[in-house]
């Protein structure tokens, strides 16, 4: 079934059953509000659908003039390796080229750099990597 793309947000509960599936909660421990409020807060967010179930989704957060961070890129386990997560970037980096940006940033799970690369993302030099603060 083909995918269908949609410049919005899902409902709260479907996508933080998507969210879920990552993993990623287990040490963010978010509700499915401040998930949902987390989202409304974003510049621009895409949508993946195959039929009426959510496979994918990402969001993007800017200034609106130059610099723009990718986040919360996340597929659907049973749906990774199918070109759902380059459907998805392709969509994210085109709205922002179409919006004038001059620098997208992100960072990325273990193991996935790879993806990134082949979409034309360069590793930031070693000398100047990102750097994370968890607040308790």
């Amino acid at each position: 079934m083909e995918l269908d793309f949609r410049a919005d947000l899902p409902a709260p509960d479907r996508l933080f059953a998507l969210f879920e599936s990552t993993g990623w909660n287990e040490r963010r421990q978010l509700s499915e509000a401040q998930l949902a409020q987390a989202m409304r807060h974003s510049w621009y967010a895409v949508s993946a659908y195959r039929g009426s179930d959510l496979v994918g989704f990402g969001r993007l957060i800017s200034d609106g003039i130059y610099q723009c961070f990718i986040c919360d890129m996340i597929v659907l386990p049973s749906d990774q390796g199918h070109g759902v997560g380059k459907a998805l970037l392709e969509n994210l980096v085109a709205y922002a080229e179409r919006s004038g940006i001059k620098w997208l940033q992100l960072t990325c799970a273990a193991g996935k750099q790879g993806f990134y690369e082949t979409m034309g993302f360069s590793p930031r030099a070693a000398e100047a990597p990102g750097m994370e603060r968890w607040l308790d």
